[in-house]
């Protein structure tokens, strides 16, 4: 038997970070209109009360600092008295910089770690508490093509959604007996802006040219990939939203979001094959 989501018939009340634009704003919008509620984050009230959605009865703006777990606790609590309950969450804030390893600076790289990681961590672990004495929940973390595989002068970007990609695979496993269930959207090239809004770090090193080179591959990218519409990718995701299994990986893009997978996979089949032999032959000998 597929487990009841609440007591009103179906009814969902989802947790969205990052509500204010692109699929987080595309996703609110859908379930609104299906009759569900939404409590929907931002760093800056302000920019929510822009929106259309903010003066809809069923939705809940609300002013979260992500890196702070009072502040996502706090929200959390809010959501729950406000709308009696709260059955998904998905992990959608979040920025780009671009240069690489060695341009980025350590305050920028923890800063792009809060917004994309540590972030995401407050809100599980806020959530999880709730989830786990009602025996059902749904979380999604949205990470990226790029914590798939890695791309030249994008590295810390790639290292915050790799370490997303990993901690949800081991998230479901965890909660699976508490019947919460856990997907990593895995977003390839989707016409949100995201991608012209990144930033280049402060730093920049001449050698590098990284301007030129995360600039020629956004070229290639734009000329050659149509891109993704952020409310069919939503469609997407509302999809999976009372599914009783998840895979842990939710690829959701262009055929070239499931190409660039696929090279990934065969890169790495390629390296544990021609490894294998030399490498693995180094037990200790009794």
């Amino acid at each position: 038997m597929e487990p009841i989501l609440n007591s009103n018939e179906g009814k969902q009340v989802w947790y969205i970070t990052g509500c204010t634009s692109g699929t987080g704003l595309s996703l609110a919008k859908k379930l609104l209109s299906l009759g569900h509620s939404v409590a929907g984050t931002t760093r800056d009230i302000n920019k929510l009360k822009q929106l259309s959605i903010f003066n809809d009865k069923s939705f809940l703006g609300l002013q979260v600092d992500i890196v702070s777990s009072k502040s996502v606790r706090e929200s959390i609590e809010k959501t729950i008295e406000h709308f009696g309950e709260l059955t998904h969450v998905i992990n959608n804030a979040g920025y780009g910089i671009v240069g690489s390893v060695e341009e980025v600076s350590e305050e920028e790289d923890k800063k792009l770690m809060d917004a994309l990681y540590f972030g995401p961590l407050n809100v599980i672990r806020s959530v999880l508490p709730y989830f786990r004495s009602r025996n059902n929940g749904y979380i999604f973390n949205v990470s990226s093509i790029a914590g798939i595989k890695g791309y030249p002068r994008f590295g810390n970007y790639s290292g915050a959604k790799f370490a997303l990609v990993g901690l949800t695979e081991s998230l479901a496993q965890d909660v699976l007996p508490f019947n919460i269930k856990v997907s990593c959207i895995v977003l390839g090239y989707i016409a949100t802006g995201f991608q012209s809004a990144n930033d280049y770090c402060k730093n920049l090193i001449p050698e590098y040219q990284s301007r030129q080179i995360f600039g020629s591959i956004m070229k290639h990218i734009e000329e050659t990939v149509t891109a993704g519409d952020p409310d069919k990718v939503a469609d997407v995701i509302i999809e999976n939203s009372t599914k009783s299994e998840l895979p842990y990986n939710l690829f959701v893009g262009p055929l070239s979001t499931f190409e660039m997978a696929e090279s990934k996979v065969n890169e790495i089949t390629q390296q544990i094959q021609s490894q294998r032999e030399r490498n693995s032959n180094i037990l200790i000998e009794k």
